[in-house]
């Protein structure tokens, strides 16, 4: 109700009030009726107002929710093609230590596809801006079914943050003490080939070989990001069907 007309009526009682012509009575009937009127309309008003909001926060929802899925199929992608780097940097580490321990001679093409994991770097990088908009803005309270909001939560604020801890520490570990071991001893002949076999040999390059244990770990958080994607996803398409 306009703020004018709660005026107007609140005028409208006092003159009743004044009105000298009529008696108690209908003077109190004209004011219960005025302010029913008033009681009404301003109830009306919030209603109104509330259904507005109500929509607009089921419209908010739902372009947050099916947007995020597209979000987290993606994520999935990037998560698992990840896992699988770290599989192959656990296997690598594994075998090129356990040559350099007894002392064989590697293998020139599993050398070459595990030199691969001892310099290149693997980090998840979510596509998480969708999420720290709503986060920023205050409006994570628009996704009505708690559990779902949650799980949301549980993702972005732990399972990825989590992941992210385990795999920034083995890029710590390659960037700080493996690739600058490899710079310092490598060596490499006219004819192309290097003594990487003799650095990987090494003790100080043996011990950094036996924390390739690590991608267990990492690998472990990323299988948990992806199920834990998966089941929100699930639950959107419950609510809004499937793509």
């Amino acid at each position: 109700m306009p703020e004018h007309d709660v005026v107007k009526h609140t005028k409208e009682i006092i003159e009743k009030l004044k009105e000298p012509r009529l008696s108690w009575k209908h003077r109190l009937i004209d004011i219960m009726v005025e302010i029913l009127i008033i009681v009404f309309a301003i109830t009306l008003s919030l209603l109104l107002e509330r259904w507005r909001e109500n929509s607009h926060e089921r419209t908010l929802e739902k372009k947050f929710l099916t947007g995020l899925r597209i979000d987290l199929t993606n994520d999935i992608q990037q998560l698992q093609s990840d896992s699988a780097a770290y599989s192959l940097l656990q296997n690598g580490w594994r075998y090129l230590r356990t040559s350099g321990i007894n002392n064989t001679l590697l293998n020139k093409d599993s050398l070459n596809l595990y030199a691969t994991t001892l310099l290149s770097t693997t980090g998840f990088i979510p596509n998480d801006s969708r999420f720290q908009a709503l986060k920023s803005s205050g409006e994570l309270i628009v996704i009505e079914d708690d559990s779902l909001q949650n799980m949301i939560l549980d993702l972005y604020q732990n399972k990825i943050t989590a992941l992210k801890g385990s795999t920034d520490y083995v890029t710590m570990i390659k960037s700080d003490h493996v690739v600058p071991f490899i710079a310092k001893y490598l060596r490499y002949s006219k004819d192309g080939s290097t003594n990487l076999q003799d650095v990987i040999g090494m003790p100080e390059m043996q011990n950094y070989l036996s924390l390739g244990g690590l991608a267990a770990e990492a690998m472990q958080r990323y299988h948990e990001a992806v199920r834990a994607s998966q089941e929100i996803i699930a639950t959107i398409n419950t609510q809004y069907g499937s793509e």
